[in-house]
Parts: structure tokens; C-alpha cells; sequence
């Protein structure tokens, strides 16, 4: 009995105490359960992940930018003669693979992101931080998927 007390308070002084810690590193998949230009969201994290080629990777804040609301991801959503956007859910500003918007309100701004790394065949996410954004580019062009 004095064992279950022990133990029922220390879960308490842990949960008070704001015990739980998100994980650090979200381990996304191995390399090859990821298609080009066809994005994963994570929904625990709140990250989506995009394979943009080969061996190169982004992990994107799932949460538009001025909005803060969810991004969906809308393959069949045409914009600018280019199919496969992510959307803000509550503005509809579209975004292509690399996170960046081309809605006039938002454009050439980039979503903020966390750093990818391959680490023996497996995509890691490193969670720590989110990313600044690169400065915003009006004339970029955007990165949707091939067409199939």
C-alpha cells in the first residue's frame, strides 16, 4: 500500500511539475516509405515531411503563416497552371513542397521548418527548434510534384 502512495504522488509531483517533455527527434520512416513530392504530416508533431528529391528533405511547420491555423495538403488543388499545394485551412494561402507561399498576402514567405537529417537509411527530424525562415523571395518559382 505505502508503495502504490509513493508512487500515485510521485506521478502527481511529476505531472505538476510539467514533467512530460516532448520527444527531441521525430524518426519520420525509412528513406525509401517516402515519395517524391507526395508530403507526410506527422500529426503528433505538427510536421509535415516532404521528399523533394533523391536525398533531399524538408520538415515543415504543419501552420501557415499569419493564420497559424493547420496546412492540408491538396494534391489535386491547381494553382498557377502547377497541381499539389498545401493550403492554410482558415485563409486558403497555398504553399508549394519547400514551404513557400504564392498567395499575393504571403508571397515568396516561407514556412518555418525544423532541420532533416538521413541517418542510416532513416529520416530524422530534429524537433529541438523551429527554423528561421529564409528571407521572403517574390520571383521564386514553385516546387510541385511531377506530374503523374
Amino acid at each position: 500500500m505505502l508503495a502504490g502512495v509513493v508512487l500515485a504522488v510521485g506521478a502527481l509531483i511529476s505531472l505538476a511539475s510539467g514533467g512530460y517533455e516532448p520527444p527531441k527527434t521525430l524518426s519520420a520512416g525509412p528513406v525509401d516509405q517516402f515519395t517524391q513530392g507526395a508530403p507526410k504530416l506527422f500529426d503528433q508533431e505538427n510536421v509535415w515531411v516532404v521528399r523533394l528529391a533523391e536525398s533531399n528533405f524538408v520538415a515543415l511547420y504543419d501552420r501557415g503563416l499569419e493564420s497559424k491555423c493547420p496546412l492540408q495538403w491538396r494534391r489535386e488543388f491547381e494553382l498557377m497552371g502547377r497541381t499539389g499545394w498545401f493550403e492554410d485551412t482558415c485563409n486558403g494561402h497555398a504553399y508549394d513542397l519547400t514551404g513557400r507561399c504564392f498567395s499575393d498576402a504571403c508571397r515568396g514567405a516561407l514556412l518555418d521548418g525544423f532541420n532533416v537529417a538521413v541517418s542510416g537509411g532513416t529520416v530524422e527530424v530534429d524537433l529541438r527548434a523551429l527554423q528561421s525562415p529564409a528571407p521572403a523571395d517574390p520571383q521564386a518559382t514553385p516546387l510541385t510534384p511531377p506530374v503523374q
